[in-house]
């Protein structure tokens, strides 16, 4: 059983539908990439799971438990965080304040999660009593998913981690994912740097007008000649490691 899943999920906003029967999942350990053309639906899906639009038909199940349509609130303590790709810190705060602000709902004692979090990200805490607005970009990321930790949550939805950074810091960001998903944190993506992206992904999924495309491995999805010419900036694709088992070529949606 999937930590998360997403069950032929249909919804967007007011009378405007954007995803059309979308289904996808994420097991413990993974990370997961969703990817696609502006417009297709990959910010609209994960914003579905944590209770941001209203779904019509369908379902979002946590742990085998059906979350659809519950407030976001609610979605943050049963154990989903989501980092929205702006708005993400508090600029005027410190970046210890920021983490703390990130256990709101814990009435525990949050002290050992942040001594964690700053072994997980060393910058923060040479910087823990600087203002995070004045943060490089990269840094800023930091923040953000540091503060999403800090409730130890179940899976962490991150929405382009890497917009707007230049090529070393969305190198960082990247670092920074699999650190995380290396601690025991699932993680759903939705990136455009497409390629280092899959390049750290277990599984992928290609969205296109709101429906599925295509699906499988990471390195699968970057050896695809047809996901590479549609997604990827066509050109030589990497190389592969290893041949891919028997059944585990990219496969095509029959709903697209």
């Amino acid at each position: 059983m999937g930590v998360l899943e997403l069950d032929n999920v249909v919804g967007g906003y007011g009378d405007t539908q954007i995803l059309h029967g979308v289904s996808m999942h994420v097991d413990a350990g993974e990370i997961v990439v969703i990817i696609g053309p502006n417009g297709a639906g990959k910010s609209t899906a994960m914003k579905a799971v944590f209770g941001l639009l209203k779904l019509t038909d369908g379902a979002v199940l946590l742990d085998g438990n059906a979350i659809t349509n519950t407030p976001p609130e609610q979605v943050v303590r049963q154990g989903v965080c989501y980092v929205p790709q702006t708005g993400n810190i508090f600029p005027s705060l410190t970046v210890e304040e920021n983490l703390e602000m990130g256990a709101f709902v814990r009435t525990d004692d949050f002290k050992p999660r942040l001594k964690e979090i700053y072994e997980m990200f060393p910058p923060l805490l040479e910087k823990r009593l600087q203002a995070a607005g004045t943060l490089s970009g990269g840094q800023r990321q930091m923040v953000a998913m540091g503060k999403a930790l800090m409730l130890e949550p179940k899976i962490l939805l991150l929405d382009e981690p890497t917009a707007g950074l230049s090529p070393k810091f969305r190198g960082e960001i990247f670092e920074t994912v699999k650190t995380i998903n290396s601690a025991g944190t699932p993680i759903l993506m939705v990136e455009q740097n497409a390629k280092q992206a899959l390049g750290i992904a277990n599984r992928g999924y290609v969205l296109v007008d709101g429906k599925n495309r295509f699906e499988g491995t990471g390195q699968d999805l970057l050896n695809d000649p047809e996901v590479a010419e549609m997604f990827l900036g066509g050109g030589k694709q990497p190389e592969k490691t290893s041949k891919p088992a028997a059944g585990k070529k990219p496969r095509k949606s029959g709903k697209a």
